[in-house]
């Protein structure tokens, strides 16, 4: 790989938050996969500012880690340096707003061995 520059490059997580978005007929909540992890939000701002910016960090070989690698091409984020692990799962957060307006977060990781499954 040739050697690069950035403007800001950041390490950390890159996830699916599901977040709420309003109720179906029988009254139960309805989910939207939206990408998210704070280190890759700041870099997208940092992008629309004109700055260069690369992340590393790791997404698993699945829908979701497809899909988070297709945002952070979109916007023009060097994605040389995410990795894409078939042993792993991307790491999903279920986020439901309360009440008062702050955020209550449940998170899905699954880390598995090379096992075939």
């Amino acid at each position: 790989m040739a050697e690069k520059t950035f403007d800001v490059v950041a390490l950390g997580e890159l996830l699916i938050d599901f977040t709420e978005n309003g109720f179906s007929r029988q009254d139960n909540p309805l989910f939207e996969a939206n990408p998210g992890g704070a280190p890759c939000n700041v870099l997208a701002m940092l992008r629309k500012l004109g700055r260069s910016c690369a992340f590393a960090g790791k997404v698993g070989d699945d829908m979701f880690g497809q899909q988070l690698r297709a945002v952070v091409e979109e916007a023009g984020i060097c994605g040389d340096y995410l990795v894409t692990d078939r042993n792993a799962r991307t790491t999903l957060a279920f986020v439901k707003k309360l009440s008062n307006g702050d955020r209550d977060f449940s998170f899905f990781v699954r880390y598995f061995e090379d096992r075939g499954q």
